[in-house]
C-alpha cells in the first residue's frame, strides 16, 4: 500500500473519528445479510441499515400469529430512507458556506483555554465541511444521552458487532479512542449546551510502512433544534455538523483536498445513517425495552453508572410512547381519586334508607374496645 492509500485512510479515519464525538457516529459499511436473517427487524431502518441493526429472534416484533399466517414468499416490508429522515440542507464545503458557519462558533462565550485551543485549528484548515442538515423523529431524552455520552454508543456498536472502534471517558469531557488500526487519538468538548455542542479532536495513524506518524486536529461544531412532539406525533430534531480539519504536513494537506470528493460523501453518507442509528434507539426504546435492558447489561467500557442511567432514559422513552399511543387511558389513570357516587355503584338502584326512628345506643367506656 503506497503513501497516498494511506493518507486517503487517514483522512476518512480522522473525520470518522472526529464525527463520533458529537453526532455520535462510527465509520462502519453495510453488510448484505442473507433475507432469512432478516425476518422481524425493527422497520425503522433503510436496508443499507436495516442489515446492521437486526434484533435478535426473541426481541422479534412480528407477533406468533402474525409469523404463522404472513405468506412465507411476501417480503417484509423496509422503509426507505426519505421515510425516516429528512434532508433538509446538503452538505457543503463552499467558500461562502465556510464563512457563515465560523461566524457562527460561539467563541467568545469559551474559557480561554478552550478558546486557545479551538482557534490552533481555526487558524489553519486544511479542510472544511458542513455536513447535511438532517431532521428526523428521535426523543429528546434519549438524543440528549447519547450526544453527552458518546461512550455508550460505542460500546453499544461493539455489542451489535458493528465496529470495533472503542472510546474511553478519561475525565469529565475527555475521551480517549482506538480505532484498532492503528489511528489513536483524544477528544475533549470544550463547549455544550443543549443546542451546541464543540469538540476538539487529535488522531494520529501509525504504521510500520511509514516512515514516521501522520497527525490530525479537528474541530466539531455540532448544532441541534427540538421539537416537541404534540398528540401523536414522536419528539423530532434538526441537526448539522461543521467540521474543520488541520493537517501539519502539507503534503498530507494536498492529499486530503484531492481526496475530498470521496471522503465527504461519505461523511455525509455516515451522518445520515448515526441519524438512522438514533431514530432507531427511539423505538428500541419503545417496542423493545426488554432488548435495550439485555443491551445496558452487557456494556463494556463504560463508567457503570451509565447503564442504569440508560435504562432509566429507556423506561422514560416507553412512557412517552404510551402515552402518545393512548394519551386519553394514561390521563385517566393519573386522575385523582373521585368519591364514591352510591348510585352508581349500585346498578343504578338508589342506597336503601335507613329507618327514620332508628336510635343508636351510645357505648360505655367498659364495652369500649381496649
Amino acid at each position: 500500500m503506497d503513501k497516498t492509500q494511506f493518507i486517503q485512510r487517514l483522512t476518512i479515519l480522522v473525520l470518522t473519528v472526529t464525527t463520533s464525538i458529537t453526532v455520535p457516529a462510527a465509520f462502519v459499511s453495510a453488510q448484505d445479510t442473507p433475507a432469512n436473517q432478516r425476518d422481524g427487524q425493527s422497520p425503522a431502518l433503510t436496508k443499507s441499515a436495516a442489515d446492521q441493526y437486526l434484533l435478535k429472534d426473541d426481541d422479534r416484533q412480528l407477533t406468533e400469529f402474525e409469523r404463522e399466517n404472513r405468506r412465507q414468499d411476501e417480503p417484509l416490508p423496509i422503509p426507505s430512507e426519505e421515510e425516516l429522515i429528512q434532508e433538509l440542507a446538503k452538505g457543503s464545503s463552499t467558500r461562502s458556506a465556510r464563512k457563515a458557519c465560523l461566524a457562527s462558533l460561539p467563541l467568545d462565550k469559551m474559557t480561554p483555554a478552550n478558546r486557545t485551543n479551538a482557534e490552533y485549528v481555526l487558524k489553519d484548515i486544511s479542510m472544511f465541511r458542513t455536513l447535511p442538515k438532517i431532521h428526523l423523529d428521535v426523543n429528546h431524552s434519549a438524543y440528549a444521552y447519547f450526544i453527552a455520552h458518546p461512550d455508550v454508543v460505542v460500546s453499544i456498536w461493539r455489542q451489535m458487532q458493528l465496529s470495533e472502534f472503542k472510546m474511553w471517558q478519561t475525565g469529565p469531557y475527555s475521551y480517549e479512542v482506538d480505532a484498532g488500526d492503528g489511528t489513536v487519538g483524544t477528544l475533549d468538548v470544550i463547549y455544550q449546551t443543549p443546542a451546541e455542542s464543540i469538540v476538539v479532536c487529535s488522531g494520529v495513524y501509525k504504521s510500520p510502512l511509514l516512515a514516521k506518524p501522520i497527525s490530525a486536529r479537528a474541530l466539531l461544531h455540532l448544532q441541534t433544534e427540538y421539537y416537541p412532539g404534540k398528540d401523536e406525533k414522536r419528539d423530532s430534531i434538526s441537526h448539522q455538523v461543521t467540521m474543520y480539519v488541520s493537517f501539519p504536513s502539507q503534503t498530507v494537506e494536498v492529499a486530503a483536498k484531492i481526496l475530498a470528493p470521496v471522503s465527504n460523501a461519505i461523511l455525509d453518507r455516515n451522518f445520515k445513517e448515526v441519524s438512522i442509528f438514533l431514530h432507531m434507539m427511539t423505538l428500541a426504546m419503545e417496542r423493545q425495552p426488554g432488548w435495550v435492558e439485555r443491551l445496558a447489561g452487557n456494556l463494556e467500557g463504560v463508567l457503570p453508572i451509565r447503564r442504569p442511567q440508560l435504562l432509566k432514559v429507556a423506561a422514560r422513552v416507553y412512557i412517552d410512547g404510551k402515552q402518545r399511543e393512548n394519551p386519553e387511558a394514561l390521563r385517566r389513570r393519573l386522575q385523582r381519586p373521585q368519591p364514591i357516587d352510591p348510585v352508581s355503584q349500585t346498578s343504578g338502584q338508589a342506597p336503601r334508607k335507613l329507618s327514620s326512628d332508628l336510635q343508636v345506643q351510645p357505648i360505655s367506656r367498659a364495652q369500649s374496645p381496649n
